[in-house]
């Protein structure tokens, strides 16, 4: 988003690319890398005709979609009944409301699950419908829970109702991630920044296309820096995240934060990292003399002589 004019994409239908058709091509990209079969899990943000549609035409030379979306359906998505002798195929009489399904407990089917890392009682009730979006069938699950009922959609027709809502539930680690990724590693308190980009405004759409050559190329520097900055920051994430599965011993061993409990025996990313923080700044004076050091000594000197001032 953003960079539609650095960056010319088309989409869908020889229109330009959007933030949905974006991240479709971004997951066929991962599986064509990866060669494995996937299934993402995303928000009702993209529970879209366009992003189903990209999805369904990635297929592998055995003619298999690659990559199999599961979401949840917005409040007012309907659904269509495929009757044999109908005389339309999206006839009126046969369109149903999903959420109007849930007012129904005979459908239903009670389970327990074991999800957001606790068991809980789950009722679902599955059907295959048309959707007139892609104009084929869909596989929607409509589920009630403690905290309230909401319908799941999936393009795979041969995926478990159980597998399908598990698989959503894991999509909670995405804002877990976003949560570390910015407030513990700070990835978006970047400050790149250029005269050449035009000034933001909610009245005024930011147009790129009137700036010349060497505005565009000071945009693009700024665009780039922006990309691998935070890029950095999420290989620093997964390397804490990596090392708490790795060396978790050695990790609460060389931690000197105080926890009254712990919730895991695998330490979190904040535990990992005051870990690596207090081992480095012990050993910082006992490695060799670099300018790069320099720099850090400066700068922890600094911040100790204003500690002291503070207190």
């Amino acid at each position: 988003e953003g960079v539609a004019i650095i960056r010319p994409e088309e989409g869908i239908n020889s229109k330009p690319a959007t933030i949905v058709t974006r991240m479709a091509k971004l997951a066929i990209n991962t599986a064509e890398k990866t060669g494995d079969l996937c299934y993402i899990a995303l928000d009702a943000y993209f529970s879209t005709g366009p992003m189903f549609t990209i999805l369904k035409a990635a297929v592998d030379d055995k003619g298999k979609q690659i990559v199999h979306l599961i979401t949840r359906a917005k409040s007012n998505y309907v659904g269509f009944t495929d009757r044999e002798f109908a005389t339309a195929k999206y006839d009126d009489e046969d369109k149903f409301k999903l959420m109007d399904r849930s007012d129904f407990p005979e459908f239903f089917t009670a389970i327990e699950l074991n999800i957001y890392n606790e068991s809980k009682i789950i009722e679902y009730y599955c059907t295959e419908l048309l959707w007139r979006p892609i104009d084929d069938f869909m596989r929607f699950v409509c589920v009630k829970d403690s905290e309230g009922k909401y319908v799941l959609m999936c393009s795979d027709l041969n995926l478990s109702p159980k597998d399908i809502i598990r698989i959503y539930s894991y999509r909670s680690k995405a804002e877990v991630m976003f949560l570390f990724l910015k407030h513990l590693i700070g990835g978006f308190c970047y400050r790149f920044q250029t005269e050449s980009m035009p000034k933001l405004s909610r009245k005024i759409k930011t147009d790129l296309s009137t700036s010349d050559e060497s505005a565009m190329h000071k945009v693009r520097v700024v665009v780039e820096a922006v990309e691998r900055f935070v890029n950095i920051t999420g290989i620093a994430l997964g390397i804490l995240q990596y090392s708490a599965l790795t060396h978790a011993d050695e990790i609460w061993n060389s931690h000197t934060g105080w926890q009254r409990t712990r919730s895991s025996e695998i330490p979190s990313e904040a535990v990992v990292q005051c870990s690596i923080q207090t081992e480095f700044f012990s050993s910082i004076w006992k490695v060799p003399f670099c300018a790069t050091l320099r720099i850090i000594k400066y700068k922890l000197r600094k911040h100790l002589i204003y500690a002291d001032f503070d207190l």
